[in-house]
């Protein structure tokens, strides 16, 4: 059996993943009780209070908790076909090679409630973001439509993004 401290490590990771990609307010945090052999789940709120999401759990069912709640709520980066739709003209290009032309706190909000909601089939999938060659940046891209996407493609962990290459 791993050691506790093995476990928690574990927990502690999939916890990391989870606010990274998901929790941008509401984060979520686990306490041990006394003895440190079992955990809660709970979730810090953007007014600052703790709410318990899980009674006393063992670390292991803490950790299928966790799994449980990376499926129900997180994305997967690395299935792009849950997000966009493809033309034949969309070109796949390494999310380094793009870079922002701006960055919208508002806008960016809205893409990632879009990009969630495409990824489970409540909306439309998202279309190409849309970019030229980059006047200032060899082998590079500047975003001219979708840039509240890359930066949610970039929050996610995505590596690369759809693009249709414009002209001039």
């Amino acid at each position: 059996m791993k050691s506790l401290s093995v476990q928690i490590d574990s927990f502690t990771s999939q916890l990391d993943e989870i606010n990274r990609q998901y929790h941008e307010h509401n984060k979520l945090e686990f306490i041990a009780c006394e003895s440190g052999k079992r955990l809660k789940v709970t979730c810090q709120t953007q007014a600052n209070e703790t709410v318990a999401l899980t009674d006393w759990l063992d670390p292991q069912q803490a950790v299928e908790y966790l799994q449980k709640y990376k499926q129900k709520y997180c994305l997967d980066p690395n299935k792009l076909e849950r997000f966009f739709s493809f033309s034949d003209a969309a070109k796949i290009i390494s999310i380094h090679r793009l870079k922002p032309t701006r960055a919208r706190k508002k806008g960016i909000r809205n893409a990632f409630k879009y990009m969630r909601e495409a990824y489970h089939g409540l909306r439309s999938k998202r279309k190409p973001i849309s970019v030229r060659p980059s006047g200032k940046y060899k082998n590079c891209y500047d975003i001219l439509d979708g840039n509240s996407t890359w930066h949610v493609a970039k929050k996610i962990g995505m590596e690369v993004l759809p693009a249709q290459i414009v002209k001039g």
